[in-house]
């Protein structure tokens, strides 16, 4: 060993073992942290890590990397705070509404609202709710984002009925942030349907895991926000009986799709 060579004392080869020990744990965690992103289920990285899901969640969690990585995830949530910024940007060219107007009917200082449109400054979650009125957009379709910029997105405990459409107002959320393309570029980027697309973002349902986190990371949105929402619709799915629950996962496309795929 290295060590051993360089005559090393028994603390400093200790301190040197500590230290390949966090860069190997920071190594598995960029490992999982990729393949999550691509779409790989906590049962799938533990089946691969050796452990359980519960375990293999525990570990390398949004709350685990957030203590391996600190300085990135001050990162993620700064460009997360830009995409809620991009989205109320486009909103705002999108209305009639001038800069100055919003700022007046929103009750916000124009000085800050130029910030919060520039991305410099994270709104209250009452000025996001106000100035997406004001500005003609849906203040639902915000809220995923908001919480995304502000370091954590709760998992929701919602009806059935409203599993569906609490994820689809955080897809049109991101849909709005990247300035809402067309239908057709988009299911070239997230490789659905057209037709699937238009559905998904109405809120009829939600397509497989997988095809859901395409289509997130087409339109530049976390992946990891996103899987607690499409949880919730599983288990809406799991609540409700027949034809409804058969509908919520996945239109005949992004089935196919999910198929071919296997």
């Amino acid at each position: 060993m290295v060590a051993e060579r360089l005559g090393l004392p028994l603390r400093a080869r200790f301190d040197l073992v500590d230290s390949l020990l966090r860069h190997t744990e920071r190594f598995s965690a960029v490992a999982v942290s990729e393949a999550r992103k691509l779409g790989a289920s906590w049962e799938e990285v533990a089946a691969a890590a050796g452990l359980t899901a519960v375990q293999a969640s525990a570990r390398w969690d949004e709350t685990a990397l957030r203590t391996l990585f600190p300085a990135e995830q001050v990162s993620d949530r700064r460009k997360t705070q830009q995409r809620l910024a991009d989205a109320l940007a486009h909103l705002q060219v999108a209305s009639d509404v001038s800069v100055d107007q919003a700022a007046e009917r929103a009750g916000i200082d124009l000085p800050r609202l130029m910030q919060v449109l520039e991305g410099t400054c994270l709104p209250t979650w009452p000025e996001a709710y106000t100035l997406a009125g004001v500005l003609g957009g849906r203040a639902e379709d915000l809220r995923v984002l908001w919480e995304s910029a502000c370091g954590t997105v709760r998992s929701p405990s919602l009806p059935a009925a409203g599993a569906a459409g609490y994820l689809a107002a955080a897809l049109r959320g991101l849909y709005v942030s990247v300035g809402s393309p067309g239908l057709h570029r988009l299911s070239q980027q997230a490789l659905l349907p057209a037709d699937c697309l238009g559905q998904v973002l109405a809120g009829y349902h939600a397509p497989p895991w997988p095809a859901t986190a395409r289509l997130v990371r087409a339109l530049d949105g976390r992946v990891e926000d996103f899987e607690p929402l499409w949880q919730a619709v599983q288990q809406a799915a799991a609540d409700l009986n027949g034809s409804a629950a058969a509908g919520y996962l996945g239109c005949p496309g992004c089935q196919g799709l999910a198929r071919s795929a296997s």
